[in-house]
């Protein structure tokens, strides 16, 4: 099978077995499920992920790594502060509102207390990888006299307040939809834009030291 085609292909399967995720949860979800509803081998299921954790600690890393390549895209352009933050605003809440993030953190929490693996490799895959590069551009934007702040990681979980607020959370109890594009455009912006009144360079030679 060529490289394209298996990538293809295990993207088709980590997309069904979310479904079943969804459908059963994560106790109940079996890889022979998975395979059926796929229309795969449960050997190619085992081959490719190994076992059910191996199968969604993939979808995870799937998941975090959209998110950093919309970071490291706008990165690599250059572009202005405010413009990044609204990118990367914008891809995460479209990952962490979605379906298959929304099912996957419904199963790590459902399985926190017994098999708390699944919570580590959500944190470690997510956060983990995804947060030290967002804290590291705000230091270089610092650096560069385009940003007024003390601690970047500090400023960074401010944004992600700003960002998410308790949107996640409705997500997950099952009271909000997923959002509509421009509505997830439009947070992003409204996260940005309050950021950069908090720290911008410019609103803080206006406001005076912070």
């Amino acid at each position: 099978m060529a490289a394209a085609t298996r990538d293809r292909r295990r993207d088709a399967i980590m997309d069904i077995a979310v479904e079943v995720l969804a459908d059963r949860g994560y106790r109940d979800t079996t890889m022979l499920e998975v395979a059926k509803r796929a229309s795969a081998s449960k050997e190619t299921l085992y081959a490719w992920f190994g076992n059910k954790r191996g199968l969604f600690e993939a979808v995870i890393r799937r998941n975090a790594e959209a998110v950093q390549s919309a970071l490291a895209e706008q990165l690599a352009a250059d572009a202005p502060t405010e413009c990044v933050l609204t990118a990367f605003g914008r891809a995460l809440l479209t990952l962490l509102l979605g379906d298959s993030a929304v099912a996957i953190n419904r199963a790590a929490i459902s399985e926190a207390r017994s098999d708390p693996a699944l919570a580590d490799s959500l944190a470690q895959a997510g956060r983990g990888a995804t947060l030290p590069a967002f804290v590291g551009f705000l230091e270089r934007q610092r650096e560069r006299g385009l940003l007024s702040l003390g601690a970047a990681d500090e400023a960074a979980e401010q944004f992600l307040g700003l960002l998410v607020g308790d949107l996640q959370v409705r997500r997950l109890l099952g009271l909000l939809p997923v959002p509509q594009e421009v509505e997830i455009a439009a947070r992003a912006n409204r996260a940005a834009t309050a950021f950069m009144h908090l720290y911008g360079a410019q609103s803080a030679q206006q406001d005076g030291p912070r």
